[in-house]
C-alpha cells in the first residue's frame, strides 16, 4: 500500500513539473524563510513530531511611500503519528494565512495543506505536499495616477477572489535537506484589474545543511532560489552560527537587492527572530531598508536532537 501511494505521488509531482509556465515575480519574500519552510512548501505540513506555529511581519523599504508590507501566520501538525511505528509513512496537515499590502494592491490568502511523509530509514525522509485555498486581490484605483487615461484602471473593481493551488516535494537526511515547490498553479486571470493580467506559476528551490563544530556550535548554510516566470531569478544565501541551540546569528545575501543580518533567540518553546535587509539596489538612495520580525512556538520536546523530528535544524 505504501509503495502504491509513493508511486502515485511521484507521478503526480512530475506531472505538475512538466506543466510549469510563467511570467513575472508576484510572490512576497521573507528574509527568514529558512526558519518557516512550510510557508513556501506544503510538503512540510506535519513533518515534525509536534504542533508547530509561526508568525511574522515584514516591512520592506521602510519610509518609502506605498512600501510592501507582509504578514504571515502558519500552523501545522502530524496526524496520529504517535500511534504508528517510527518507519511507517504518516500524514500531516497545516494552514497558512497571509496578507500583503503593496501600494494600491492588497492580497489576502488562506490555504490548507496536506502532506504524506515516507521515512526511508532512521535519518532520511521523502515528503510530498499539496495545498489549496482562496485568495483575494483588492485594488484601490484612487491611489493610482496614469500618464494617459487608462480605461482598464478607471473601471477596475475593488476586489476579486480566486482559487489558490500549490505543491511541493521535500527530502531530508540527518545533515542536509532539499525541497522544491510550485505556487499559483491555477494561473487565475485578473480580469477585473487588467485585460491581460494573471497570476503565474512560480518555482522555489531550497537546500540547507548542518555542520557540527565543537562545544555544541553548528554552522547552518542554506539557499533559496526563486524562479519567477519572467525576469531574473532571485538567489538567497544564508550562513547562520548556532550556539547550543539557544542563540543563532548570521548573514545573508540576496543577489537582486540586499545584504541581510539575522539574529534568533530561543526561549524554551518560543523562538524570536529579527532580520535587517541593507538594500543594495538603486532604491537605497533614500535609506529605505527592510525590517522583519518572526515568532514561533512548538510543542516538541525541548533539546530533542532527533533528525526526524527537527529536519530543519531550527
Amino acid at each position: 500500500m505504501i509503495q502504491k501511494q509513493f508511486i502515485f505521488l511521484l507521478c503526480w509531482f512530475f506531472l505538475i513539473l512538466g506543466k510549469t509556465n510563467a511570467y513575472a515575480q508576484q510572490l512576497s519574500q521573507y528574509s527568514q524563510w529558512s526558519f518557516n519552510q512550510f510557508a513556501i512548501n506544503p510538503a512540510l505540513a506535519g513533518i515534525k513530531n509536534c504542533l508547530d506555529v509561526k508568525t511574522g511581519y515584514r516591512l520592506q523599504w521602510a519610509g518609502f511611500e506605498g512600501a510592501p508590507q507582509s504578514g504571515l501566520f502558519t500552523i501545522n501538525a502530524p496526524l496520529n503519528k504517535k500511534q504508528k511505528k517510527y518507519n511507517s509513512s504518516f500524514h500531516g496537515i497545516g494552514a497558512k494565512v497571509e496578507r500583503d499590502v503593496m501600494g494600491a494592491f492588497q492580497h489576502f490568502s488562506l490555504a490548507l495543506s496536506y502532506a504524506l511523509h515516507f521515512p526511508i530509514d532512521n535519518d532520511k525522509r521523502l515528503s510530498f505536499g499539496l495545498g489549496g485555498g482562496i485568495q483575494q486581490m483588492s485594488f484601490d484605483q484612487t491611489q493610482v495616477t496614469t500618464i494617459d487615461p487608462d480605461l482598464a484602471v478607471a473601471q477596475s473593481a475593488n476586489l476579486f477572489m480566486a482559487p489558490l493551488i500549490n505543491s511541493g516535494v521535500w527530502y531530508n537526511t540527518k545533515n542536509w535537506y532539499v525541497g522544491y515547490s510550485f505556487d499559483q498553479l491555477a494561473r487565475n486571470r485578473w480580469e477585473s484589474i487588467g485585460f491581460d493580467s494573471r497570476f503565474q506559476i512560480h518555482q522555489l528551490l531550497t537546500a540547507g545543511a548542518k555542520i557540527g563544530l565543537e562545544n555544541d556550535i553548528a554552522l547552518l548554510p542554506a539557499l533559496l532560489l526563486r524562479i519567477p516566470p519572467r525576469g531574473p531569478a532571485s538567489l538567497d544565501l544564508n550562513l547562520m552560527v548556532d550556539f547550543q541551540d539557544r542563540f543563532s546569528a548570521g548573514l545573508g545575501f540576496r543577489n537582486t537587492d540586499a545584504l541581510i543580518a539575522i539574529i534568533r533567540i530561543k526561549l524554551e518553546r518560543v523562538v524570536i527572530g529579527y532580520s535587517f535587509d541593507y538594500i543594495t539596489s538603486s532604491i537605497q538612495g533614500g535609506n529605505f531598508h527592510t525590517h522583519e520580525i518572526a515568532i514561533s512556538y512548538n510543542t516538541c520536546r525541548i533539546r530533542n536532537t532527533s533528525s526526524s523530528s527537527c529536519p530543519l535544524f531550527e
